[in-house]
């Protein structure tokens, strides 16, 4: 079959033009696998389209508890990938050549993006699952990592708007009332009162600006509060406009229950409940009321909870498999008296990618200031953060004022009553007044160096709170590992603290030993995106370590069963024509081979 008439058998590129799916077909590769290649892996980025032409492929999973599922058998004619394509979400399941030989047809997605920008009109004109739609058009947040994406983004019930908005419509109401019984009071009087038609005109404009200003408000207050799923993470965001900003996170590895609660007939006649998240050790509890479609949002959660329980088994499995299958391979060489094989491929990551170093963009006078007072100081696999510059000003600026005014009124003042004065008197003016401009400088510099000892640290293990007063008389230092950190939340508690972009910083730690607050922290939702990218960091590490250190058990073991079979006779080593390392990669979908 001609290749742009096989499309149109595809729903999702039936739609196209003739022309459209001319310009599709030729950016499709033809790729053979052999019996047992991998096609695509559970947890990799979805990265292709597929369409089978010859052979059976066999789609498995592995559950969080390390149990292998066959979900389905697939034979030509067969596509499958639309979800990859469009949206490059990880698989959920592996799919391996099931048969000796199968041809795939292979459409990359890098390639496929290349065409949509030269070609947008291609992507209105698909027909595309109503699934997939909901996920492209789910909203872009700012702060989501690489690889994540949201899976369920709600707002609180509009009941919960219409409670917000009693109390304004109850003030509307009464101004609405007194507005309508002036012009009976201003007939009723014969309209001997004039200026009641002027506050009659009053009370309609001032009911008007009311109604928009409390109304607009609590709209855009109700609207400013969410409550996020991703595949990473639960995310409660709560912004008040010009007062303060707050951002709850919890990683979904760490969700223990949901727990929900209703109260009273609307509850259960409109279908909302207020939702409690709990985490491990109640570290990180995120709560949010009034939510609408509770169960999907619970079931939701409970997903992802498996997806990554599921996905981390898959991987640890796959990474012992490798790293074990390489070092027996190249044991049974050495038997042989060959030289040693290759050495094993490194394991692929078990966690999900770090989180991005922010792109941060600094104004003139920012960049200035924190050249100069070392706000934030970046060196290699360390970061110090002191509190911010505002902070500083509010500490030391009335010191500092009242110094510079000492040193400028000062002089003048003891030149204009120089002349007549004893030389005494002078000398005790100009005492009083260095003596005087003494203690204000040195309690003006006190300040700043008890503001500049107060740092916060963040290095690729640990995370450190160190507060010093001047002359040592004081130390204190609150640490915790990267490891122990369960939650990082934070909040700009008002209009000032959103205007200088600084906050509180609250980093929640397991086994009830309490928190550490970053107080007053210079833009602190990037703070805490970045100790939540070097906790997992931290955390992928240890996975690493691990692994390795449970291949080296299970190592020992395979390699004392094989020399016992060696010595019973039961196997023998390996064969010549058997020694070269069979390859455990799949065919790459970006550059696939015709």
């Amino acid at each position: 079959m001609n290749p742009v008439e096989q499309l149109q058998q595809i729903p999702l590129f039936a739609p196209l033009s003739v022309e459209e799916r001319a310009y599709v077909a030729p950016l499709f590769h033809r790729v053979r696998y052999q019996l047992g290649d991998v096609v695509f892996a559970q947890g990799a980025p979805g990265d292709a389209f597929y369409i089978l032409e010859t052979g059976v492929l066999r789609v498995w999973q592995v559950d969080a508890h390390g149990q292998d599922h066959v979900i389905d058998y697939y034979e030509p004619p067969r596509h499958f990938g639309e979800t990859s394509l469009l949206t490059g979400i990880p698989h959920n399941a592996t799919a391996d050549v099931f048969s000796k030989e199968a041809d795939l047809l292979v459409l990359p997605k890098n390639e496929w993006d290349d065409l949509l920008d030269k070609h947008p009109e291609i992507k209105e004109h698909l027909q595309i699952r109503s699934d997939i739609q909901q996920k492209l058009t789910a909203r872009p947040f700012k702060w989501l990592a690489e690889g994540e994406y949201v899976v369920e983004h709600t707002r609180r019930h509009p009941f919960a708007l219409l409670l917000m908005l009693r109390l304004p419509a109850l003030a509307a109401g009464g101004m609405l009332l007194f507005a309508l019984l002036i012009p009976i009071l201003d007939a009723l009087t014969g309209g001997a009162l004039a200026w009641l038609m002027a506050v009659d005109a009053l009370l309609w404009i001032g009911l008007a600006i009311w109604l928009l200003g409390s109304f607009g408000w609590a709209i855009l207050d109700w609207r400013n509060d969410s409550l996020i799923v991703t595949n990473r993470r639960v995310v409660h965001f709560e912004r008040v406009i010009g007062l303060f900003e707050e951002r709850e996170e919890a990683p979904i590895e760490r969700v223990a229950n949901v727990n929900e609660s209703s109260f009273g007939i609307a509850a259960r006649l409109l279908n909302f409940s207020d939702i409690r998240v709990e985490t491990a050790g109640h570290q990180t509890d995120i709560s949010f009321s009034y939510v609408p479609r509770h169960l999907r949002l619970r079931q939701k959660i409970f997903e992802q909870i498996e997806e990554i329980r599921s996905r981390s088994e898959f991987e640890k499995r796959a990474q012992v498999r490798a790293e074990i299958r390489a070092k027996l391979q190249k044991h049974m060489l050495r038997t042989a008296g060959d030289a040693p094989a290759p050495a094993a491929p490194p394991l692929r990551a078990a966690s999900p990618a770090p989180l991005p170093i922010r792109q941060r963009r600094h104004s003139t006078l920012g960049s200035w200031l924190n050249k100069q007072l070392g706000l934030q100081i970046e060196e290699q696999g360390k970061i110090t953060w002191r509190k911010h510059w505002f902070d500083l000003f509010a500490r030391a600026g009335k010191m500092l004022g009242i110094s510079a005014l000492i040193a400028l009124l000062g002089p003048a003042l003891i030149v204009a009553s120089w002349e007549g004065s004893a030389g005494l008197t002078r000398l005790l003016l100009i005492a009083a007044w260095v003596i005087l401009l003494s203690i204000t400088a040195f309690l003006a510099w006190y300040k700043y160096e008890d503001w500049r000892n107060d740092i916060y640290q963040l290095t690729d293990e640990r995370v450190l709170d160190i507060e010093r007063s001047p002359f040592r008389f004081k130390e204190r230092l609150v640490e915790t590992t990267l490891e122990r950190i369960q939650n990082v939340s934070y909040n700009k508690p008002n209009l000032l603290a959103n205007l200088l972009n600084y906050g509180d910083l609250k980093i929640e730690t397991a086994g009830g030993q309490g928190q550490l607050v970053f107080s007053k922290i210079s833009n602190p939702q990037w703070v805490a995106q970045e100790i939540f990218r070097r906790r997992d960091a931290h955390r992928e590490r240890q996975q690493h370590d691990q692994a390795r250190r449970n291949q080296e058990d299970f190592l020992d073991w395979f390699l004392e069963y094989n020399l016992l079979l060696q010595q019973k006779g039961d196997v023998s080593v390996l064969p010549a024509a058997l020694r070269t390392p069979p390859s455990d990669a799949a065919p790459s979908d970006d550059k696939p081979t015709p």
